[in-house]
């Protein structure tokens, strides 16, 4: 990946400035501090992603600001450049409020419940003129749909059960089946989506309050899949929480019978993606994968159940 000077030089060269401080929010998200104005985001991609995915981050950006929702802007008219074989895509840092403010700000703006609210918002807003790529998989995985995004997950199991020793023969069909058992949202209802739509993509803001970041691999998906995995990042934390997260989700959505009678499985389908990810770029074990996986599903049953008694 790029060094920190090779970044600050190509920003320098293609966007007329040179970044003071860089800060990494993540391995390849980088803060870039400027003078006479507001500070941008550079996130860089890999040869593993083409351009073209990252011109369409963009587009859905563009889109966004047109339709007025709260998410990151694109810095510039010409936010992607390349660099090497590597693809940049430049943001407007969302101006955040003091860590200490964190919390009261979203709590002020609707908490958990404003969140939700917020999913309905995206999932509602008008389909013309929308970018309409397949969205809502994880980008380290795949580029496209939840479904490819578990096609994926299946692939590298398999490539990871071919070296397993015996012993971990029993865990790889443990996790085979809770891949079976998963459900993608194939055939439901569809919405421009974001692929990772928790608090932790959440900037605290002044105005608007909460700033959705993050848009890499959004796209046109079942919005049953996003849902799923808010309920699954809150009710993790507390089962409450999920009547707050749907509560706000339903002034702006009415979810369908089949979305109801598929959640559960739909809860478990990212979570799983995650552990087989982890089984296979970090090296944990089979049989921390498979206890884990059995755990979301045991999580997934119960936040399904809190969604069957809401409201009632």
């Amino acid at each position: 990946m790029l060094s920190a000077e090779e970044l600050r030089s190509h920003i320098a060269e293609r966007y007329g400035f040179r970044a003071h401080t860089l800060f990494n929010f993540d391995e390849d998200v980088v803060l870039l501090r400027r003078d006479g104005g507001p500070s941008w985001v550079a996130r860089v991609f890999g040869p593993q992603r083409r351009r073209t995915a990252v011109e369409g981050d963009a587009e859905i950006l563009r889109w966004l600001a047109a339709n007025d929702y709260p998410a990151e802007r694109c810095a510039t008219d010409d936010p992607v450049s390349s660099l090497g074989d590597c693809t940049v895509l430049v943001t407007e840092a969302v101006a955040a409020v003091p860590r200490a403010q964190r919390r009261q700000t979203i709590k002020d703006a609707g908490g958990i419940r404003g969140l939700g609210e917020l999913l309905g918002v995206l999932h509602t807003l008008p389909s013309g003129g929308a970018p309409d790529r397949p969205g809502g998989g994880w980008h380290h995985m795949v580029d496209g749909s939840p479904a490819a995004e578990l096609a994926a997950a299946g692939e590298w199991l398999e490539q990871a059960e071919a070296d397993a020793s015996f012993r971990d023969v029993a865990h790889y069909g443990e996790l085979a089946d809770a891949l079976e058992f998963a459900d993608a949202g194939a055939g439901l209802p569809e919405a421009l989506t974001h692929p990772d739509f928790v608090l932790a993509n959440v900037v605290a803001s002044a105005g608007p309050a909460m700033v959705l970041v993050d848009w890499t691999g959004a796209g046109r998906g079942p919005r049953l899949s996003t849902l799923a995995f808010l309920l699954w990042a809150e009710g993790g934390k507390d089962l409450r929480r999920v009547d707050l997260a749907l509560s706000g989700y339903c002034r702006r959505v009415e979810l369908e019978r089949e979305e109801l009678a598929r959640l559960e499985p739909a809860i478990t389908a990212r979570p799983l993606a995650l552990d087989i990810w982890r089984l296979r770029q970090r090296g944990s074990s089979a049989a921390d994968a498979a206890r884990s996986a059995a755990d979301h599903r045991r999580l997934a049953g119960a936040i399904a159940a809190r969604v069957r008694s809401f409201g009632s």
